[in-house]
């Protein structure tokens, strides 16, 4: 049983300023970093009346669940995680303060989204989706009370404290998530979650930001459940008119009781709304250039990269995608790019042998790059991999001080990498790898 708790007034470093709302987990305030100088939101867990050390823990464990998922994403529509902690007796997550309105304030309140600013909230949260997915997770508890819209128009997805690692078929076992917007497949027994189960989540937002209404109407969780299995909602061409077709038939896609019949993977619900409404590309662009940003801001080889020059970077590199298998560099071949990983994890090959593994942050071909040798190793994707691929000739066009960063980044990883191939393969008699 939670403890009733008076609001603090400071949290270590943090100073509280007013209570933002309060969930199953705990409270969340609004709180002003002063190292940093900027506001942010704090969730403190529920004080509980734990009866024995290994409860304790498994309380914390379920608190800090959303730190391990969210805090290793940073995508403009997902809500960052900054820090988290345990201060004077209290477990909390510190995160992006998002000046705005969760979207139940656009189904159940008395703000009103017109149905071009639904389909242009649906892309953005449709964008963070994909990229959720692309990190290995699946968010399960989508529903309006965990999308943030600020007042500039930007989505927020958030509250990542029940979200499942791993991707696949899964036997789950207890229903979690909030009932209303639950998927057919997380009520049957088998309770299966993959990716289309957040699509159908997000479809049944999107149903109720037009609708004004949730999916169902039920007076009890069974009945509720039974709707969710075996009947269809009110048509929303009867609920709303108005409404183009178009976007009707995107709703119910999403809908669908099958896993089958609803879109593959949210890239492809992107790629619907912006072949549908042309003007969401522009949107899109400028998402997926905030997107690669923040992925640079955060991997190590940019940490002392200035804004300006992480601008740069993004404005002159090319990005490349790749799946699990693929080939990325041939031993033998001559080419004038190295690659940054940004996400995934590659398999270093030479003479048909595995010599080692990378993964996202780590470089790779910047020997051959300034030495203009044939590559030396074979680069093959472990698994699905984005990639940051920068050419001789994009390089030379960025400023000369971005140059002598990018060269000082090189020196230091190929330091620490020749060190450490060069005793490993001592020990083998072995030639020492430059890829």
């Amino acid at each position: 049983m939670a403890k009733k708790a008076s609001k603090p007034t400071n949290i270590g470093k943090y100073e509280i300023k007013r209570t933002l709302g309060k969930g199953a987990m705990g409270m969340v305030y609004e709180a002003y970093d002063p190292f940093v100088q900027r506001p942010v939101a704090i969730k403190v867990a529920h004080e509980m009346e734990e009866k024995t050390p290994q409860q304790a823990q498994k309380n914390r464990e379920e608190f800090f669940a959303e730190v391990y998922s969210a805090g290793r994403m940073h995508h403009p529509a997902v809500v960052a995680v900054y820090d988290a902690g345990q201060k004077d007796g209290l477990n909390y997550i510190v995160m992006e303060y998002v000046d705005g309105d969760t979207l139940q304030e656009y189904v159940t309140g008395d703000r009103v989204l017109t149905t071009n600013q639904v389909v242009d909230v649906m892309y953005q949260c449709a964008k963070g989706l994909d990229y959720i997915h692309r990190q290995g997770i699946i968010h399960r508890d989508l529903k309006p009370g965990n999308i943030m819209l600020s007042v500039d128009g930007d989505v927020k997805i958030m509250d990542f404290s029940i979200a499942y690692l791993d991707i696949g078929t899964n036997n789950l076992g207890k229903v979690v998530g909030s009932p209303m917007y639950l998927p057919p497949e997380q009520l049957a027994e088998d309770k299966q979650l993959v990716e289309q189960s957040d699509i159908y989540s997000l479809g049944a937002v999107m149903y109720s930001l037009l609708a004004r209404r949730p999916l169902f109407k039920a007076s009890s969780l069974d009945s509720l459940m039974y709707q969710i299995k075996n009947l269809e909602p009110d048509a929303l061409s009867l609920l709303r008119p108005d409404v183009p077709e178009q976007v009707i038939q995107i709703v119910e896609k999403c809908l669908s009781k099958s896993i089958a019949d609803r879109y593959v993977n949210a890239r492809e619900l992107v790629g619907v709304l912006s072949t549908a409404y042309a003007r969401l590309r522009d949107k899109g662009e400028r998402i997926d250039m905030k997107e690669k940003w923040s992925t640079l801001r955060y991997l190590k080889f940019f940490q002392d990269f200035s804004d300006d020059q992480i601008t740069e970077v993004v404005d002159a590199c090319e990005w490349r995608d790749y799946k699990k298998g693929e080939t990325i560099v041939v031993e033998g071949e001559t080419e004038t790019s190295f690659y940054i990983i940004t996400n995934g994890s590659v398999e270093v090959h030479k003479e048909n042998k595995i010599i080692g593994t990378m993964e996202k942050g780590d470089c790779f071909g910047e020997i051959a790059f300034i030495t203009r040798q044939p590559r030396k190793a074979t680069i093959i994707a472990d698994s699905d991999v984005s990639l940051m691929a920068v050419s001789a000739v994009l390089l030379e066009k960025a400023p000369v001080e971005t140059q002598i960063r990018y060269y000082r980044v090189f020196l230091d990883n190929l330091i620490a990498r020749l060190s450490t191939t060069t005793e490993q393969l001592s020990k083998q008699g072995q030639e020492t790898p430059h890829y």
